[in-house]
């Protein structure tokens, strides 16, 4: 990764927002196409242009990047060069387009507002204060006011793109051969970081189970908040009072937009097959009981509020699950450890991982720590922690450690797989695009 100064730092928060916000033909009357060089039109793109101002801005942010730039005196290398560029903005406008163009694609503005204020906060602290970054935009001849009118559009843009690549271009069968990863590994070997040290575990976690009556509480507590709500009570209000959902229960228990997959089976499964306002019977998961409010509906996505109650667990409870954990280390030293993970394994957690050793501190529980000096074969445990504001208990066996060095062709495999996929389904979505889009280059030099 490049460090950038924070002189860098301004460049790329500058150049990552001129220019790079394409306009309609329509909008760009009196724009000099003569020998004005950062206003000439590079490239007509149906019914948008693309300038030559936004290939050098797009060249500046990648200077600002640590980027390689083909110097002034390699003219062939640098025509190359901007011919990229230019692709790459004929290429975003042509999806933009078509993103325009899907009447089911709709932008959520409370998360464009949410990845607006972001970024203008990442580029304030760039600049070291906003009156420092008042003073560089007003030598770009902008104000507050039209930067942030530039950016919430760069980011509606990007959202609808987004979108547009996930509906039309992320399926399909491609192929991906063995030289073609190879290759792309060596083209990027010289760029990659250094492999840190790891270290590679399985574990069985036990959740704290509550007891019998515990839990015949808490559904009778939830069915009374059920028949309050089906009496006209503010389903939002008693989110906010009563729901043990620590990530939404302030929120009136909104959980926002979603879409299958992100949430357990039991709760997607009612929320999908609810109607647009209608309040869902008790459901059962393993976090607890919900019920479910469906605000909106749209398409594949729901958007939704619920209730969550869990049964309460005790000191004997808690005793209970230590016991079992110790009998699960004794077996583990002579039974197959992946037996006992399919007999006790909490589903909610992952029964095994790779982490940097010097990261485990803040990738996991401050209980893992405990990882850090321990050999391949080793038994640790059990290890007490905290979980989503529940108490959890770990088993693990170490299976590999290794020391810091360079990435091998076999450890980012998988990755290099995953990603040439999915630049291949975008090349072929754009292709398809380009045939039924206007596109005329023009001289980029």
């Amino acid at each position: 990764m490049n460090v950038l100064s924070r002189t860098a730092m301004k460049s790329a928060a500058l150049a990552l927002a001129l220019g790079l916000v394409t306009a309609p033909v329509a909008a760009q009357e009196g724009v000099p196409t003569g020998e004005t060089s950062l206003d000439r039109v590079v490239a007509v793109v149906g019914d948008s242009v693309v300038l030559l101002s936004q290939i050098l801005q797009r060249e500046a942010e990648m200077r600002a990047r640590g980027v390689p730039i083909p110097p002034e005196a390699d003219i062939p290398g640098r025509d190359r060069f901007l011919r990229e560029i230019l692709e790459d903005l004929v290429n975003n406008q042509v999806l933009l387009q078509a993103a325009a163009r899907d009447t089911l694609l709709a932008v959520d503005e409370d998360l464009l507002e949410e990845r607006l204020q972001e970024t203008l906060t990442g580029t304030e602290q760039a600049f070291g204060g906003r009156t420092q970054m008042e003073d560089a935009l007003r030598l770009e001849g902008m104000s507050i006011q039209s930067y942030r009118e530039m950016i919430r559009e760069q980011i509606r843009q990007q959202m609808l793109v987004g979108q547009y690549e996930a509906r039309h271009g992320g399926t399909g069968a491609t192929e991906v051969t063995e030289l073609e990863m190879r290759t792309f590994f060596e083209e990027q070997r010289g760029s990659l970081q250094a492999r840190p040290a790891t270290i590679t575990f399985k574990q069985v976690v036990l959740g704290v189970e509550p007891s019998e009556e515990a839990t015949v509480a808490a559904r009778a507590q939830l069915d009374s908040l059920l028949a309050r709500v089906r009496a006209g009570e503010s389903f939002a209000a008693l989110a906010t009072e009563y729901s043990q959902d620590p990530a939404s229960a302030e929120a009136g228990g909104d959980l926002g937009w979603f879409r299958r997959g992100n949430f357990v089976d039991e709760f997607e499964d009612a929320a999908f097959n609810l109607l647009e306002g209608e309040v869902s019977e008790i459901i059962e998961t393993p976090f607890g009981f919900h019920i479910i409010q469906v605000n909106q509906i749209r398409f594949a996505e729901r958007r939704a509020r619920h209730i969550l109650i869990r049964p309460e667990t005790g000191p004997e409870d808690l005793a209970r699950v230590e016991e079992r954990a110790g009998e699960i280390l004794e077996r583990a030293r002579t039974e197959p450890f992946q037996d006992l993970i399919d007999e006790y394994h909490d589903p909610l957690m992952p029964d095994s991982a790779t982490v940097p050793t010097e990261s485990i501190g803040q990738m996991l529980a401050p209980a893992y720590t405990s990882l850090r000096n321990q050999s391949a074969g080793d038994l640790v445990g059990p290890l007490p922690f905290e979980f989503r504001g529940e108490q959890r208990i770990a088993v693990i066996r170490v299976i590999d450690v290794r020391e810091a060095g360079s990435y091998a062709y076999e450890d980012l495999r998988e990755q290099i797989r995953a990603t040439l996929i999915q630049e291949k389904r975008r090349e072929n979505l754009i292709a398809d695009l380009r045939r039924n889009t206007y596109v005329e280059i023009k001289q980029t030099g």
